[in-house]
């Protein structure tokens, strides 16, 4: 089976829409390096849709991002929505509070990485001393790192850091393909399709609609 792999959202759902029309449904396992929410507008109908992606298909696979991890701590620590970044008192305020607990369980859930025998994906990649990388307080972790990544001996596929050139990024050195496009920053969200031998077949893009930016 191939892969169908999301770059991070960025609560663009118009734009998710239309980069999910090139994957083939029933036909390749789906997975998002996470960074669902937050920056554009829509992130509440993003999480609903992947939710929904999730139940019909469920292999599909939802890594957890800085931002899943950043919401969650604020909600269970009860901070102050005066008191969190912008970027995550904006997104509250489209939340009803049932469906934010709901939501938040979720995200709470959500896997630091996954791996099989051709692929290693996580949402900032795995550093280079593979040192901490699941500590999620550290800035090793694979939830936010950046930096010189270790080289596996499978393809490891990253979010997070938006690639200078706002498209999908191959260092072939490390064996690391990033996918970060710059959604979050209103440019592009992007899809790769990776064979069952880990190899890049497809690579997507689409441009962030007007309707995921706040005005």
């Amino acid at each position: 089976m191939n892969y169908f792999i999301v770059g991070d959202v960025h609560g663009c759902f118009y734009t998710l829409k239309k980069i999910l029309k090139h994957w083939k449904k029933g036909e390749e396992q789906l997975i998002f390096v996470g960074d669902y929410i937050n920056k554009g507008r829509n992130s509440k109908d993003v999480v609903f849709h992947i939710r929904k992606l999730c139940e019909t298909y469920p292999d599909t696979v939802c890594i957890k991002g800085n931002h899943e991890y950043k919401m969650v701590k604020y909600i269970r620590e009860n901070t102050q929505p005066s008191q969190m970044k912008d970027n995550y008192s904006r997104t509250l305020k489209y939340y009803s509070m049932k469906l934010l607990h709901q939501d938040i369980e979720w995200m709470h859930c959500l896997p630091l990485y996954y791996e099989n025998d051709v692929i290693y994906v996580s949402h900032a990649g795995v550093n280079w001393l593979n040192f901490r990388k699941f500590s999620t307080e550290s800035s090793w972790c694979v939830l936010r790192y950046r930096g010189k990544l270790k080289r596996m001996n499978k393809l490891q596929v990253i979010g997070h850091t938006p690639t200078e050139s706002g498209k999908p990024e191959y260092d072939k050195k490390r064996n690391v393909l990033n996918i970060d496009t710059g959604a979050g920053n209103y440019e592009h969200l992007s899809a790769i399709r990776i064979n069952k031998h880990g190899k890049l077949v497809d690579t997507f893009m689409e441009r962030v609609v007007d309707e995921d930016k706040y005005e």
